[in-house]
């Protein structure tokens, strides 16, 4: 096969589907990685997996620039793997724990938090306790803010 292939990233330019606005920004992860923003219509949902807020890695940013991206949006749905005692041994792996992405969730005034990339030795029933405890610190600091565990087959209308 006879071609001139070129393969260029373009990681912080915003680009169109449709009427679709998608902003890419840089994860903090190992590997590093994208996550997105999506706008359309006056709503705005993003999506930030494999994305550790406690440690910075090479191309990742700064929790504050990830509130800026987040802010105000109608949903976000982030990497929430670990509690913060398991994170004491798994610091560096590229995923955060849910009190860091509860904080940044609140830091950014988003709408509704979805917790997403379950620790695969969690039971259900652990996970639905991890989103009461969010759903209880969200009450106790007056907030306004949705928090719910994602699950498969779960659709959201934003």
């Amino acid at each position: 096969m006879h071609a001139d292939v070129a393969f260029e990233t373009q990681c912080d330019v915003a680009f169109n589907l449709g009427s679709v606005v998608v902003t890419p920004i840089r994860i903090s992860h190992p590997n590093e990685g994208l996550g997105y923003k999506f706008e359309e219509d006056g709503r705005c949902f993003v999506f930030l997996t494999d994305n550790e807020l406690g440690f910075r890695h090479k191309g990742g940013l700064a929790t504050e620039d990830y509130a800026a991206f987040c802010e105000g949006a109608d949903l976000l749905i982030h990497d929430a793997e670990f509690n913060p005692q398991e994170y004491q041994h798994t610091r560096t792996w590229g995923h955060s724990t849910y009190a860091d992405v509860l904080k940044l969730a609140l830091e950014a005034k988003v709408k509704a938090l979805g917790l997403f990339h379950h620790n695969q030795d969690r039971s259900d029933d652990q996970i639905d306790a991890i989103a009461d405890t969010c759903r209880n610190l969200i009450a106790d600091a007056g907030a306004e803010l949705e928090c719910f565990a994602v699950a498969a087959g779960m659709e959201r209308t934003i």
